[in-house]
């Protein structure tokens, strides 16, 4: 009996999430009178839906390992992940805020807000580095450039995703433009992964990204890109960028190590 329970675990999921979606997108059903906590609730109940439908669907696929945290070495993976963790700081709108050229107006909405967020993280790092990173680790496995392939190939695909904001009614230019950018966090999202053998530290940066990066356009209004915003978040991707390259290049060494090793042996 109990092997039939992730598989109908999984089902179940997915056809929860289908409905989900089905009501907020095609049913004229009103969640709030206020329009703002209406829009909110509109993105957090599907993304709690599909946050459930991955989460089965990374165990069904034998992928729990990610689930879990290792206590040995925890102390050095999270200073690892420092120079990341400047990068999601950095997509706050500190100065925009401080100088009052940007604001939020709706704090009482800030909890659904963060509620968003987080589910926006979950089901995005569930998808993306727990499926799809997980396939392609064992896609890959026996190549050369393993490690490179299957975090630029999950990247890509995690950018590319973001088009679909097309049928949403988004601009052509900022969608391409969060293309651009969605690759480079997924290239972070994924080392991260990679480093922590876990999801969580990756859902926790994509949490803190996403608050920086919408809560002025969620909750208040503004222009909140400013000359600061730039200098900083340059700043950090700049050291964040030289602190990938060298986990890179250390793992490619390692792949084409093991890769010559497999060849010896067969």
């Amino acid at each position: 009996m109990k092997k039939h329970i992730l598989p109908t675990a999984a089902i179940l999921a997915v056809a929860a999430c289908a409905g989900i979606f089905i009501v907020v997108y095609f049913v004229p059903v009103s969640f709030s009178a206020d329009q703002t906590a209406d829009r909110l609730w509109r993105e957090v109940l599907p993304r709690i839906a599909l946050s459930l439908a991955m989460f089965a669907l990374v165990l069904l696929c034998g992928y729990k390992k990610i689930f879990f945290i290792k206590t040995d070495g925890a102390a050095r993976a999270a200073l690892w992940c420092l120079p990341c963790l400047l990068v999601a700081l950095a997509n706050f709108p500190y100065s925009a805020l401080i100088s009052g050229t940007a604001a939020i107006e709706r704090a009482d909405l800030v909890w659904l807000f963060l509620l968003k967020c987080l589910f926006i993280a979950v089901a995005e790092e569930l998808l993306f580095r727990g499926l799809l990173l997980g396939f392609l680790a064992a896609v890959f496995k026996q190549r050369r450039h393993a490690f490179l392939l299957r975090v630029i190939t999950s990247s890509a695909v995690f950018a590319l995703f973001h088009l679909l904001n097309l049928a949403e009614g988004a601009a052509i230019g900022p969608t391409l433009l969060q293309v651009g950018y969605t690759f480079l966090t997924g290239l972070m999202f994924a080392a991260v992964t990679e480093r922590t053998q876990s999801i969580w530290c990756a859902v926790a940066l994509h949490f803190v990204f996403d608050i920086g990066g919408l809560i002025v356009p969620d909750l208040g209004s503004g222009h909140f890109q400013d000359g600061v915003f730039w200098a900083l978040t340059d700043i950090c991707a700049a050291i964040c960028a030289a602190h990938l390259i060298l986990y890179a290049i250390r793992k490619h060494r390692d792949d084409g190590a093991d890769y010559q090793n497999n060849r010896q042996d067969t």
